[in-house]
C-alpha cells in the first residue's frame, strides 16, 4: 500500500509563495494501478517525491529497434 498523509510543500516565501502542495492525502490499495494527471507545474512530481515514490532505477537496458542497424 502507498500511503502519503498531509503533504505540503511551498517554493518561495511571503506574498510570492508558490503553494506547490497543500495539506494532500493519497492511499493506493496494494496491486492498484494508478496515475497522477494535471498541468505542468501542478505538483505531481512534487507530491511523489515527498512519499517517496519515485525510485531510480538500477539498470535500464536498451534494445536497439527493428529499424536501426546493430552497427555502422
Amino acid at each position: 500500500m502507498i500511503t502519503i498523509e498531509s503533504v505540503s510543500r511551498s517554493y518561495g516565501s511571503g506574498e510570492r509563495a508558490v503553494h506547490a502542495l497543500q495539506d494532500v492525502s493519497l492511499h493506493v490499495a496494494r496491486g492498484s494501478i494508478f496515475g497522477v494527471v494535471g498541468q505542468s507545474g501542478a505538483g505531481k512530481s512534487t507530491l511523489l517525491r515527498r512519499g517517496r515514490v519515485l525510485e531510480v532505477l538500477d539498470l535500464v537496458e536498451l534494445a536497439p529497434s527493428p529499424a536501426t542497424p546493430a552497427c555502422c
